[in-house]
């Protein structure tokens, strides 16, 4: 669990970095915090991404089925 430190006058928590990773955080991004019954909840900006990005998960997905069929390709291209 993240410790809350000093910076400045500041209080800081410090982010996860897999959790900054699945919501886009980086540094510069800007968050909100809302309080709910059951704590404080982080709010992120839904970044647009650009139409060159492509999402991790789908890439490795592309990656895992260029494998596994890398024969088949071969076969493909012959044709």
């Amino acid at each position: 669990m993240p410790k809350v430190f000093k910076n400045g006058n500041s209080l800081v928590v410090s982010v996860p970095k897999s959790y900054a990773h699945q919501l886009s955080i980086r540094d510069g991004s800007s968050v909100d915090w809302k309080t709910t019954d059951e704590g404080l909840v982080l709010i992120t900006q839904k970044r647009a991404r650009k139409a060159t990005e492509i999402d991790p998960r789908v890439a490795k997905l592309i990656d895992e089925i260029d494998k596994k069929y890398t024969q088949v390709w071969a076969d493909l291209a012959k044709v």
